[in-house]
């Protein structure tokens, strides 16, 4: 336990209290609550701004990415990979997320297993579309997907693929939940 203390404080810039910890998971309000108190100025030390953006990115890779079925813990194990946060930019951390939620996927066809993890977006994504009748707003208008000029000829980037279906959702637009209609629809 206290090992896992100590390697926080070096990395992270704070060492959790005893029960954040479980085993070598973190909960993740113990990291928003680190991150909330940190006051990042012009002025502050560059090793601070490091432990500081760790947090951030063991936060998005374990707490949003590459989620565990417990949802609200993240695995210390990935500071391991942004210990030296130069070297971190130059992995593939698409393939990352990717390999695990595959992974996932195959895991939660065993027996016994009730819950999932990994950045399931990706396959609300995949699924809206590929498998039309399951995408929200059907037959509504998409958002452009490309480049938007607005005054004094400032173009703002494209919007994310998963912005076109940005709908407002309303009972006639969007598909019911539930699993019999969903299973009705893919028949």
């Amino acid at each position: 336990m206290v090992q896992w203390q100590e390697y926080c404080m070096q990395y992270i810039g704070f060492a959790p209290e005893e029960g954040a910890l479980k085993g070598s998971r973190l909960e993740v309000k113990a990291i928003i609550s680190h991150i909330s108190r940190v006051q990042i100025t012009p002025d502050t030390p560059n090793f601070t701004v490091v432990q500081y953006a760790r947090a951030v990115a063991l936060l998005l890779l374990g707490g949003t990415m590459c989620l565990d079925s417990s949802e609200n813990l993240v695995s210390i194990l990935y500071l391991a990979k942004l210990e030296d946060i130069v070297v971190a930019k130059n992995y593939s951390w698409g393939s990352a997320v990717l390999a695990f939620l595959y992974r996932e996927l195959c895991n939660v066809s065993t027996k016994g297993k009730a819950a999932i993890g990994g950045a399931l977006q990706l396959v609300q994504i995949w699924a809206w579309s590929r498998i039309i009748p399951l995408c929200p707003g059907l037959g509504a208008p998409h958002i452009h997907m490309g480049q938007h000029s607005i005054d004094n000829n400032r173009v703002l980037p494209a919007a994310l693929y998963g912005a076109m279906w940005n709908y407002e959702h309303t009972f006639t637009r969007t598909v019911r939940t539930t699993v019999r209609v969903i299973r009705g629809i893919l028949d």
